[in-house]
């Protein structure tokens, strides 16, 4: 080898130990990389690792969102119905005072006091109000606000460091799906559900529609909720006639009805009013001046012990009322009370009534005094009902009980007990019976014994019955004497009843009556002698139907059903229940009228039951009535303006101490017999066709100028008795009508028609 070439080997071929140390070099640096690089290795692996579930994981869980949102959706009922909403809208009931002016008599509601009204009653600035204070952006959404929603959700997650206070994300939709629904649950379900049902209510109602609703329900402190019943329940005013201001005023109370309202926090409500005024201003609803001018408005609000509220114990007339709508609108609808109880209550109706309000007040006043009905402190005193109709079945004022009223609804004696009727039953059983078919007269003569009737206790026996009441003797008494028909009624006395009854036939009279009197409480067990004699009926009579059916007596025979209200009117202003005033013709006008004058006898008679109910200055017809052992006591009376009943007794039966309480026609006096005396009427309608005859005291004959003695009867055109010629020559005129001059009259009550043959009883007509 050349020594150029050596030197070029040597040059291109490093030394055996240069050699070996740069290899060294080499491995050193690869092991000082190595490490690194494992790390960023590690690092990036993991990360992309972490990344790669993350995906995974957030679309696991995003699949399984939307798999449960969707499920939740379909599973979430949202057809929320603005034409049917669960809403308790307040029933109002009113009079009319002396002037006819509409009066509130109470209002009503199972709930709140809410009083619907349409959205074109309530003012732009009003409805601007709790829009810009609620909702701002509420004619923008779609029933959902996301951006106020993802604020409130940020807030709840940050503890409140976005915001200072807790902020609601609820629109005005959602918050009436809240209260709609009442689905209030603190939780995200209920959250989604009204998120989807807020959405879904967009989709086929105006914001107008949801606007109605949503003030329509809204509470606004208390028992009141929506704008119309705050509007009362503050101002004293129709909603439609609110203030910028005062609107302001009621928009402030949503966000806290308790503590935000005027009445129980002035001052936070004035702040919060102008934070509303605020919020119309900055969103160009109301202009600087008019923000000034209503900040400085010094509202002027109702006094807060006038209003009316559910909480109130009603009157008696209040409690009649509801539930006769109540059953009404079962009626009406077929369905249960409770049903129609909350349909009433609920319901937003408007009920109009004939009460007399004065009459009312000072009836109930009568009652809450316990020395109108006594002389005496009783430990236990017996209970007592009074109602009083007009002459067209208007019920005018009512009494249920006894002293302090003790609650609402309660248990109200005059309208929902059933109490034997006594002798008040007399009039409309066998004596208007016999006097409108023409089987008696004013004068026919009846004699006081009792008939023969089955013998219960011994098959095939016969025994004497009815009893007279005796205030002297507890023994079966009868006279055994003859007397008028009048005299009779006059006195009460049970066996002329049950003559009467068992001559026209049992099943005739209780048909009649039946149909006549439309007492519902009559059973087909009662078409027998002793409840059409002496009113001992199976189930006993209401009170209300008992004096309704009197009005005959005072009106020419017409009945009219008695009413507590005239009509009702749903929230659209529809009148739904409305009082028919359709008069049955129960009896002749010529019966009635010589029914009436044989029931003033009873009153003004010298035996009468009833005189200590004669008054002043207005006549009264009536009739007392008392059942066994004294359990009932009732007095049914008539002036020309009014038809009036009371009874007293234990709710159990017992039997009312005598002389504890005043008689049943002196107690009617007590608590009537001023009102009455003030009646614009003085004298009942007159019967032109009625014949005023004297009649013979001693055959009860049209009196002729032979008879000794006579008494003025009233007799119907139809149904005039023959002359008498029984007494002194036969010169009977040919008209039986005589002159004063060729009569003595004397009290019926002096006459002795003892002796009379039973020839001439049989000829009473």
């Amino acid at each position: 080898m050349s020594s150029e070439n050596k030197k070029k080997k040597t040059a291109e071929t490093p030394p055996a130990h240069m050699a070996s140390t740069d290899n060294k070099k080499k491995k050193r640096k690869k092991k000082k990389a190595g490490p690194v690089r494992k790390t960023f290795v590690v690092i990036g692996t993991v990360l992309l690792s972490l990344i790669l579930i993350a995906v995974i994981s957030v679309s696991i869980i995003a699949a399984a969102l939307t798999l449960y949102v969707m499920q939740f959706r379909e599973s979430t009922p949202i057809d929320i119905d603005l034409d049917s909403l669960d809403l308790a809208y307040t029933t109002f009931i009113y009079g009319k005072d002396k002037e006819g002016n509409d009066v509130e008599l109470t209002k009503i509601s199972r709930a709140a006091n809410r009083i619907p009204v349409s959205i074109e009653r309530v003012p732009r600035h009003v409805r601007d109000a709790f829009v810009y204070i609620e909702d701002e952006r509420f004619y923008e959404h779609a029933g959902v606000d996301w951006k106020r929603t993802f604020g409130a959700f940020l807030n709840e997650l940050t503890g409140g460091l976005i915001y200072k206070s807790r902020q609601g994300g609820s629109t005005i939709t959602q918050q009436l799906i809240k209260n709609v629904s009442g689905d209030k649950d603190d939780s995200w379900d209920r959250k989604m559900r009204e998120i989807f049902r807020a959405n879904d209510l967009e989709q086929y109602r105006s914001k107008d529609e949801i606007l109605e609703a949503y003030l329509n329900c809204v509470g606004m402190g208390g028992s009141a909720a929506g704008i119309q019943a705050a509007s009362l329940k503050y101002f004293g005013k129709d909603v439609s006639e609110l203030t910028l201001a005062e609107g302001a005023c009621l928009a402030a109370i949503p966000k806290s009805p308790e503590s935000l309202n005027p009445f129980a926090n002035p001052e936070a409500n004035k702040e919060r009013q102008e934070l509303v005024l605020r919020a119309m201003y900055n969103n160009a609803a109301i202009s600087e001046q008019q923000y000034e001018e209503a900040v400085n408005e010094e509202l002027v609000f109702r006094d807060p012990n006038n209003d009316k509220t559910s909480n109130e114990i009603q009157n008696w007339y209040v409690d009649m009322v509801i539930r006769d709508v109540t059953l009404d609108l079962m009626d009406l609808y077929g369905v249960e009370f409770d049903e129609a109880s909350d349909m009433l209550y609920n319901g937003g109706y408007t009920i109009h009534t004939p009460i007399d309000i004065e009459m009312q007040e000072r009836i109930e006043e009568k009652y809450r005094d316990y020395t109108t009905f006594s002389d005496s402190v009783l430990s236990d005193p017996p209970q007592s009902a009074f109602i009083v109709l007009d002459y067209t079945g208007n019920v005018l004022a009512v009494a249920g009980g006894i002293g302090d009223k003790a609650g609402s609804n309660i248990f109200n004696r005059a309208t929902m007990a059933k109490r034997q009727a006594g002798s008040c039953f007399k009039p409309l059983a066998g004596y208007s019976y016999s006097i409108e078919n023409n089987l008696i007269t004013w004068s026919t003569i009846i004699q006081d014994l009792p008939i023969e009737i089955p013998d219960e206790n011994n098959p095939g026996q016969t025994r004497k019955w009815p009893t007279n009441y005796s205030s002297t003797s507890a023994d079966n008494v009868w006279s055994g004497r003859s007397y008028f028909t009048f005299q009779a009624l006059q006195r009460s006395l049970n066996t002329a009843s049950a003559r009467l009854v068992e001559g026209a036939g049992a099943a005739n009279v209780f048909e009649f009556v039946m149909n006549k009197y439309q007492l519902s409480t009559l059973t087909a067990y009662d078409a027998n002698l002793s409840p059409m004699s002496v009113g001992a009926l199976t189930e006993g009579v209401y009170l209300r139907e008992l004096v309704a059916a009197y009005q005959p007596f005072g009106n020419g025979g017409k009945y009219f059903a008695p009413t507590s209200y005239t009509h009702v009117l749903d929230p659209s202003g529809e009148i739904i229940l409305q009082h028919q005033y359709t008069p049955i013709q129960s009896i002749s006008e010529e019966s009635a009228y010589v029914m009436n004058k044989l029931m003033q006898t009873v009153i003004e008679g010298p035996n009468g039951t009833g005189r200590a109910a004669k008054l002043s200055n207005v006549p009264v017809v009536g009739k007392t009535g008392t059942t066994q052992d004294w359990r009932d006591t009732l007095f049914v009376g008539c002036t020309p303006d009014y038809v009036a009943g009371v009874w007293y007794g234990y709710d159990d039966n017992r039997t009312v101490k005598s002389g504890t309480y005043y008689g049943s026609a002196q107690l009617w006096k007590n608590i009537f017999g001023d009102i009455a005396d003030e009646g614009v009427k003085t004298e009942f309608p007159e019967c032109e066709t009625v014949k005023e005859l004297y009649y013979c005291t001693n055959t009860g004959l049209i009196a002729s100028g032979s008879c000794p003695t006579g008494g003025i009867g009233y007799y119907k055109s139809t149904n005039v008795p023959p002359v008498c010629t029984k007494c002194g020559s036969n010169s009977a005129p040919a008209v039986p009508e005589v002159t004063a001059a060729a009569i003595t009259t004397i009290s019926p009550d002096a006459i002795n028609v003892d002796e009379l043959t039973d020839e001439l009883l049989g000829n009473g007509n």
